[in-house]
């Protein structure tokens, strides 16, 4: 479980609702900051200390006020800190329910939970925090649904051997010889990259560690 945690929400009722996630979750240290500034000078301050936050909770829009800030959102925010801390875990917990956007800051900010503030929004921050300190990433399962194109694509034997070896940390140089061994074709690289390439393409996705955890995240193995 996480050691110290920051939280960064403009909100008194939406930040007390988390520091009661916090507290039944056993967090021994919590931090809650209502500026995106503030959030990134602690995490310079932090790191510099040695003892860095293990997670970064955060809305995505904050009300301006008579303060200014270099800082207009959270998104500004994880990618500030991310740039510091690459390895921060981070949720975010906002309003935002479109899904386009969210699917946006899982693959463009890497993020390791979205939750949608609403009714259930307790227990599913709760989960969330549970998922990404094992981890792994957090959707809620009608976001989940809704983003999940595996109604557009069909995995194939092949495909799920070959993510499953890259899940498995497996390096694409590697994994030719070994679906030579297991004797399943085609094995060269070439066209296992051009496999690889298509179902990002047809997914939306950049990057093989994208790949990797949509699959885990959507059950394909």
């Amino acid at each position: 479980m996480f050691e110290k945690v920051l939280v960064v929400e403009d909100h008194q009722t939406s930040s007390k609702a988390v520091a009661k996630i916090i507290e039944d979750l056993k967090i021994p240290f919590c931090e809650y900051l209502y500026y995106c500034d503030d959030a990134l000078i602690r995490i310079k301050k932090e790191l510099q200390t040695g003892q860095p936050f293990d997670l970064l909770i955060t809305d995505i829009s904050f009300i301006e006020d008579h303060r200014p800030q270099k800082l207009k959102s959270g998104l500004e925010l994880i990618k500030a800190a991310k740039a510091l801390q690459p390895h921060l875990k981070v949720i975010i917990f906002s309003v935002e329910g479109r899904p386009t956007p969210i699917k946006s800051y899982f693959q463009e900010l890497e993020i390791n939970g979205y939750v949608q503030k609403g009714r259930l929004d307790a227990i599913e921050l709760s989960q969330a925090v549970l998922q990404a300190a094992q981890g792994k990433r957090y959707m809620p399962y009608q976001l989940k649904e809704t983003l999940a194109p595996t109604n557009n694509f069909n995995f194939t034997d092949y495909d799920i051997t070959v993510i499953k070896l890259l899940a498995q940390g497996k390096l694409l140089s590697e994994i030719p010889q070994i679906l030579a061994e297991l004797k399943i074709t085609p094995s060269s690289k070439s066209s296992m990259e051009k496999r690889l390439n298509h179902i990002k393409t047809v997914l939306d996705f950049k990057k093989n560690e994208q790949l990797v955890a949509f699959c885990k995240d959507m059950g394909v193995f």
